[in-house]
């Protein structure tokens, strides 16, 4: 079964401006972001709206939009939506009413507009099961106000019916001129039902006749695919120890870009015998960079199927997927500020709000594959290379099924374990089908290990007379993890960032470099002690202006930086807070 769709439209007027229609839009996708990052439902957004974009979005999701909702000007007769050069142009409410009823999975139809009642009749005709219109025209912000509430109340558990109920309960209590909400069931033309409509009625839910259960509907709280096989007893192969699989992959996955794995795995074919697994094993682990190596590192150390073992692969997952999202948003940030027309389209922005909104309930369970591809898509259509170049075919190479089966299963998994323990006679087998999938998804971002990380702790100019200047660069290279930390000094021509982990192409060239923090920091090089100390970032709590990392060694450690802190000198950590207020501030204009 897919996951219904939510399909968000709106439609502007430059001569009649309703300015509260982005923020009703955003309002709708941010109380909605919980059930499309667990993979439930999918929302779908339109902004500037034309005819041609919503049959192209109905023929696309044919049968499965659930709820249709448009938020503009509109009457009795049409709704108003954009031309493709500027202006308007009236959707008639036949032609509508005639496409929405031929969606099967349709419940609701929801026209926030000015006096949309009269286009009710020819919706539930065509067999459209609930209708939510108005009767007279109605204020921009009370339209808004009416929206945010219906949707909030469904994102918490609560039917159609009663997340009407809701909004019409909020309605009600705001100042002003008296406001009728109503409920019309089992709506009938040229009988008593119809009557009883009154004029004055400000929101109306209608039902169909034959669909009265549809005020009972709730946000589906299972996954698009379900792409983890339950009852299935997989065993681990008699005989083979695990991680077997993942590091035979994953050193065929790695060779092109290690010239001494490459090396190892040819001249032991040359030989005609296996290379030996515990070298191989290494030789991968230091491939990665540190954040992924270390996971591999606890990942390869445990040879027991357990429940340590699950978490441990899904860990491994996470922080790959992690990664690669906080370097993708790291260009994003340079390219917003250096590229002033930036085009970040309505879906893929809607994606960076859910990141921008991730707090201690959400980030356990948020999808960062998401925002690799969200930002992926926006650098390709602004015709922006992406510093990690394999990146520009990425969302190509994820496309096949074996990749979108490995990711869902991930995800899905993650949710699984974030709810608690898993059931013991399944741990077995979803170690297996685990170690499998974070394979393949390895496999995939198995390009990686050809980019050099680095923490930069300091910069000297080296200036001698009629001679260019170089730059001492003290360094410690974040890459060959089973081999330790050591600071050590780098002389260059050209100079990158103080007190921050960057990604390079080349050692010797940095005039090519990407900054990846505040997303990543080493709490060494703020501190001013030796050898390295990563974190990622969790999320930031706006109220307590506090950014929350997670530790990427072995340890769960936590660094909270904020104005009151444990330990450390505030001071020494405020530079860090003010990066991601900034990037905040940038990503939200």
């Amino acid at each position: 079964m897919r996951a219904p769709v939510i399909l968000i439209a709106s439609a502007n007027d430059q001569s009649d401006y309703l300015s509260m229609l982005a923020e009703e839009r955003k309002a709708i996708a941010n109380a909605l972001s919980g059930f499309e990052d667990d993979g439930f439902i999918r929302v779908k957004e339109r902004a500037n709206a034309g005819i041609d974009d919503l049959f192209e979005q109905f023929n696309r999701f044919r049968d499965q939009v659930a709820i249709f909702h448009y938020a503009g000007h509109a009457d009795g007769t049409a709704l108003q939506l954009e031309k493709p050069g500027g202006g308007n142009e009236a959707a008639k409410a036949g032609g509508l009413a005639q496409m929405l009823g031929m969606s099967e999975g349709l419940k609701l139809v929801f026209l926030n507009g000015c006096a949309t009642k009269d286009q009710v009749r020819v919706l539930i005709e065509n067999g459209v099961p609930a209708v939510i219109a108005t009767a007279a025209p109605v204020d921009d912000g009370l339209a808004t106000k009416f929206a945010n509430e219906f949707y909030r109340a469904l994102a918490v558990k609560k039917s159609i019916g009663d997340a009407f109920k809701s909004a019409k309960n909020l309605i009600e209590t705001q100042p002003g001129d008296t406001r009728v909400v109503k409920e019309f069931r089992a709506m009938h033309w040229g009988g008593e039902s119809e009557a009883a409509i009154d004029p004055a009625d400000t929101w109306g839910i209608y039902t169909h006749p034959n669909h009265e259960s549809v005020l009972s509907w709730v946000l589906p709280r299972q996954a698009e695919t379900n792409v983890i096989i339950r009852g299935a007893a997989q065993k681990q192969a008699a005989g083979v120890a695990v991680n077997t699989e993942l590091i035979e992959r994953l050193s065929n996955a790695v060779a092109p870009f290690s010239t001494q794995l490459k090396i190892m795995m040819m001249v032991a074919k040359e030989e005609n015998k296996p290379p030996e697994i515990r070298i191989v094993r290494q030789m991968v682990m230091d491939a990665f960079p540190v954040p992924v190596g270390h996971q591999l590192r606890r990942l390869f150390s445990n040879t027991n199927v357990d429940e340590a073992r699950l978490r441990q692969l899904v860990a491994t997952y996470e922080t790959t997927t992690k990664m690669m999202a906080f370097i993708m948003l790291s260009q994003l940030w340079n390219a917003r500020l250096e590229k002033a027309d930036l085009n970040i389209p309505d879906e893929q922005a809607a994606i960076l709000s859910r990141f921008l909104a991730i707090d201690a309930g959400s980030e356990e369970t948020f999808d960062y594959l998401a925002v690799v591809l969200a930002v992926n898509h926006v650098l390709v259509t602004n015709d922006i290379e992406p510093f990690l170049a394999e990146c520009a075919d990425l969302e190509e190479a994820l496309h096949d099924a074996e990749s979108r089966a490995a990711h869902s299963f991930m995800n899905e998994m993650r949710s699984e374990l974030a709810a608690g323990a898993p059931p013991a006679g399944e741990i077995e087998s979803f170690c297996v089908q685990a170690e499998t999938h974070l394979a393949e998804i390895l496999c995939d971002m198995a390009f990686i290990v050809q980019y050099k990380f680095a923490t930069i702790k300091g910069i000297d100019i080296l200036q001698t007379r009629h001679r260019p200047p170089q730059f001492r660069h003290l360094q410690v290279m974040l890459d060959k993890v089973t081999a330790g930390f050591a600071d050590e000094p780098r002389i260059r021509t050209t100079f990158t960032d103080n007190d921050s982990v960057i990604l390079m192409k080349d050692l010797d060239d940095v005039s090519e470099y990407l900054n990846i923090s505040p997303f990543i920091i080493d709490q060494n090089a703020l501190t001013g002690n030796e050898n390295s100390k990563l974190f990622f970032f969790r999320y930031y709590d706006a109220d307590a202006r506090a950014v929350h990392y997670h530790s990427v060694g072995d340890t769960p450690d936590k660094l909270v930086i904020a104005d009151a802190m444990e330990g450390d000198d505030p001071a020494l950590y405020m530079s860090v807070r003010e990066l991601v207020e900034e990037f905040r501030t940038e990503l939200s204009k």
